[in-house]
Formats: structure tokens, C-alpha cells, sequence
């Protein structure tokens, strides 16, 4: 459980350091920047947006600054940290939560189209939307529900039975296989085996959709049988190099629970397109955002706080505590001018190999590996910097 509970930090502490890249691309793109500038999001996805009931701009996360952005999500981040399943108190927080899951389906899009946000990993997007169904979901589950999607015999459909059932399950398929046909032709059932294909699959799908055990399928099974018949079948994204946006419209969809995403922030406005006074009076706590937004109004606080928090997390795993934060953010570093999000990950990393030398807090080789090896290579040095500092 607390291995389950780490990883799903760390898919969260991905997510939003993709969502960063993110706005540090679309503002590397523009021409001139105003303090209240605000990156558009626009999810054009239709399978995903079918199967969410938020729509592709994300109501509340698109009528606020990017600042104010990053400074929400400092504060999701440093509550989950702590708690995975605290209730977040505003309409904004649950928005700019869910608008984590609308940027990766955004960028993976995007990807598709040959149009990435890591200059040096067309598939950056894609590695972690699946990495975090991996870490969080049944892998079954990263790929749709495949086995629905199989030309199945009766072979493999008893296969795809939970193991610790699977006596008594086979008893029911093949009833369950006479009992349709009966009620389908009024007649007797022949032989099994004397079936049509096409009708048995028909018939055996339904079987596994009627069911209440599909969470215990067995998953080597599925795995056998997308070897037997090939990732054609598969009804989502299979691999980081599987093409089709209604592929990845299906497999994202399934983080959203995962991750444990609310969608109760689109039932009203917020109080910022509100003049009349009696109108805000009467709105619940939770959409009264306004009073919130002078909080983050410095760039260059909420930034280097958010990824301060986000590298030391990656770093230290199940060792972080956020007492620890204040301690790593005063240690002297850099003295020049700091504007983009590429010389943030260098300090916070300098800083936090500092204070882990000089505290004795061991690496935590999942998120460690993944920043310093895969993500960000570049880090490793700024890292070892403030170890060998650290130490001294």
C-alpha cells in the first residue's frame, strides 16, 4: 500500500511537470508576454471529451493567469503530498486539478501530430500518460478493455477467467452460451462448438460485460492474447509509439480515476463574472475564487516553490516532509536572474542534493531515476553539485 501511495506521487509530480513544460513552450512562443497572460488549452480529443463531462478549455483553469496557475497547483501539490484523498477547497483547485489530465491529452495529441513538447523525446507525453496507468491501474486497463475487442473462441474467453473462480466461471459461460441462443431463437442450443464464430463472440462478450468480476480478469491471459492476435486489437494505446487519437482518447480517460479527479467545479460560475453583489452572496464558498487570486501574484515565488517542491519530492520519495521545504529553499545558490523553468530544475536540484548530503536522506530510485535519467539528464550535475557541497 504505501509503495501504491508513492507511485501515485510521483504520476501526479509528472503530470504537473509536464503541464509546466507545457506553459514554458507556449510562452517561449510568443512575442510578448503581459503579466496576466494565460496559455490557451484547448482539448480537441472528441473520444475524451465524450467520456468527460468537462469541456475542452476546462471552465475556471481557462479565466486565470498562468501565475495564478502555478500557484494553485503549489498548493494541490503540497496538500497531496500529504493527504491523496483531501478535499480541495475552491472551484479553481478541482479545475486546475482536472486540467493536469486535459494537458496531457492535449500534449499526446500533439505528439501524434509530430509536435512535441520535450525537444529531445517525441514521445514524452505518451511514456508518462502510460507509466502512470501502469503505476496506478491494472494494465488491462491501459489498453481499454482489449479483451473485448479479441476475436474470441471459447478457449479464450475461458483463458481470460479469474484464476482463483475459474471452475465454477466456466460452468456459468457455457450455460450462459446455451441460455442465449435459447432465448434468442426459442429453440434448442446445438453443440457449442457448432456455432457460428461471429455469434459466439457476440454471445461471449456479453458474458463478460454482464459480469461483476471484470476487475479480476486475468491479466497474463490478456497479455497472451494481444501476442496472439496483435495490438490491432487493442481498443487503446497499447505502447508510447501506438498511433490514433481515439486510441489515447480511451486510455486517458482511465486516469481520471485513478488519479481521483472532481468535476463538481463546472456546476456554476465563480464569483469573477459576477456583478450583481446579491448574486455572489448567495454562492457557495467553494466558487468565490476572487479573494484567492492576489495570493499568486509573483511569478518567480510561486514557480520556485512549486518546483522546488517537485524535484525534492521526485528526489527523496517516501522521505519528504514539508518542513523540510523552507530549510532547502535558503540555501545559497545561483545569484543570477532566473526566468525559465529549465534554471528552476537546476536549483531546486542543487538544493535539494544539498540538503539531502547535508541531512542524510536517502535517493528514492523511482522518481530519482526518472528526473535525473530520463526527464532531465541534464540535472544530474546540478544534483551532484550539491551533493558533493552538501557534504562538505
Amino acid at each position: 500500500m504505501l509503495e501504491y501511495l508513492l507511485l501515485k506521487r510521483v504520476s501526479i509530480c509528472k503530470l504537473m511537470l509536464l503541464a509546466l513544460m507545457w506553459i514554458q513552450s507556449d510562452e517561449d512562443s510568443q512575442n510578448q508576454l503581459t503579466f496576466d497572460y494565460s496559455s490557451s488549452l484547448r482539448v480537441e480529443n472528441l473520444t475524451w471529451l465524450g467520456e468527460t463531462s468537462v469541456g475542452e478549455d476546462v471552465e475556471h483553469f481557462c479565466d486565470v493567469s498562468n501565475t495564478t496557475r502555478i500557484g494553485v497547483w503549489g498548493e494541490i501539490l503540497e496538500l497531496k503530498l500529504v493527504d491523496l484523498i483531501a478535499d480541495l477547497p475552491t472551484c479553481l483547485h478541482d479545475a486546475s486539478w482536472f486540467a493536469l489530465l486535459a494537458i496531457t491529452m492535449m500534449l499526446v495529441d500533439k505528439e501524434l501530430d509530430r509536435v512535441c513538447v520535450h525537444p529531445q523525446d517525441e514521445y514524452f507525453a505518451r511514456t508518462i500518460a502510460l507509466e502512470s496507468l501502469a503505476y496506478l491501474g491494472d494494465s488491462y486497463l491501459a489498453k481499454g478493455h482489449p479483451y473485448l475487442d479479441f476475436p474470441l473462441s471459447l478457449e479464450d474467453a475461458k483463458s481470460l477467467l479469474p484464476a482463483n473462480r475459474k471452475p465454477e466461471l466456466e460452468i456459468e459461460l457455457e450455460k450462459f452460451i446455451v441460455d442465449t441462443y435459447e432465448d434468442d431463437f426459442d429453440d434448442r442450443s446445438p453443440e457449442i462448438n457448432e456455432f457460428s464464430p461471429i455469434y459466439l463472440q457476440e454471445i461471449l462478450k456479453e458474458f463478460f460485460i454482464e459480469s461483476d468480476w471484470q476487475g479480476d480478469i486475468n491479466q497474463e491471459a490478456v497479455v497472451q492474447l494481444q501476442q496472439k492476435y496483435g495490438s490491432q486489437y487493442s481498443e487503446g494505446a497499447f505502447s508510447p509509439e501506438t498511433e490514433g487519437h481515439e486510441r489515447w482518447g480511451k486510455t486517458l480517460v482511465f486516469l481520471k480515476q485513478f488519479i481521483g479527479l472532481d468535476s463538481s467545479f463546472i456546476e456554476s460560475q465563480s464569483d469573477l463574472f459576477l456583478d450583481d453583489e446579491s448574486q455572489v452572496a448567495d454562492l457557495p464558498d467553494y466558487f468565490c475564487i476572487e479573494s484567492h487570486l492576489e495570493r499568486w501574484q509573483d511569478r518567480t515565488v510561486v514557480l520556485s516553490r512549486l518546483v522546488h517542491t517537485l524535484v525534492y519530492f521526485m528526489l527523496v520519495g517516501q522521505n519528504y516532509h514539508p518542513s523540510h521545504l523552507q530549510d532547502l529553499m535558503a540555501i545559497p545558490a545561483s545569484s543570477r536572474a532566473i526566468s525559465s523553468l529549465q534554471a528552476y530544475l537546476g536549483v531546486a536540484a542543487y538544493r535539494s542534493g544539498y540538503y539531502m548530503a547535508a541531512s542524510n536522506i536517502p535517493e528514492s530510485e523511482v522518481g530519482c531515476n526518472w528526473l535525473l535519467e530520463k526527464a532531465f539528464p541534464s540535472l544530474r550535475d546540478f544534483y551532484q553539485t550539491g551533493r558533493l557541497s552538501g557534504k562538505q
